[in-house]
């Protein structure tokens, strides 16, 4: 692929970071293939890439995986912080 779908932009072959929801628990799968658009940034899985994703996704558990924390915040309960002039 070279084209972009979305914009007509040109994509490149790079490594991202996908995040994906499986049970009620976000999974980050580190360094897959994707072609990126350089001009709006859409990405698009070869389908073997996509199936392998669903695969790391599903399992138990993966070698190597690890784990990090992240805060779920609300949004209507924060107020916006005050300008400072």
């Amino acid at each position: 692929m070279s084209e972009c779908l979305a914009c007509g932009g040109l994509t490149v072959l790079e490594k991202v970071n996908v995040e994906r929801w499986w049970k009620g628990r976000l999974v980050i799968i580190e360094g897959v293939p994707a072609h990126v658009c350089q001009q709006c940034g859409e990405r698009y899985f070869d389908s073997e890439v996509a199936l392998k994703m669903d695969r790391i996704v599903r399992a138990a558990a993966v070698p190597g995986e690890k784990f990090i924390q992240v805060p779920v915040r609300p949004f209507g309960n924060i107020h916006a912080p005050q300008d400072s002039q």
